[in-house]
């Protein structure tokens, strides 16, 4: 998947690139008359092909890191909630406690919690090995 962008900054080997978000109907405005507005994100991502600012440049993203970032961020949490969930109510059961169902939703929502800490240690070591999910493939103008 390319994509456009345009440097706001560049710093050392580093820029700071704006990019047009993909609209969930595909950006066709035209197609649909939806008149959506999407707005656009900066991303930092390395400068291996020298762009500076103001320039246009052409972003490629590596479809596998994306999938597996997706999967880091959705599954992780989602698995957590459904686990701390069942666990509990299975447990709560067994002790005879009234309303299970809310103190299992509770203890759910403490287990989604802890899942935002462990993708946050995944997201820092995935940045500490430099694995990216975009580069800058070159430079439109």
């Amino acid at each position: 998947m390319e994509q456009i962008g345009y440097v706001l900054k560049t710093m050392d080997n580093i820029a700071q690139v704006e990019v047009r978000r993909i609209a969930g109907c595909g950006g066709g405005c035209s197609s649909c008359g939806g008149g959506c507005s999407v707005p656009s994100i900066v991303i930092s991502m390395e400068n291996l092909i020298g762009a500076k600012k103001g320039d246009l440049v052409e972003i490629k993203a590596k479809p596998k890191n994306i999938i597996k970032y997706a999967l880091i961020v959705y599954m992780i949490p989602f698995a957590m909630l459904i686990l701390g969930i069942s666990l509990s109510i299975k447990f709560l059961q067994t002790q005879n406690i009234a309303n299970y169902e809310t103190y299992s939703f509770m203890v759910g929502l403490l287990f989604l919690a802890v899942s935002f800490g462990i993708v946050k240690i995944i997201d820092r070591r995935i940045r500490s090995r430099n694995e990216t999910a975009m580069e800058m493939i070159r430079i439109l103008s």
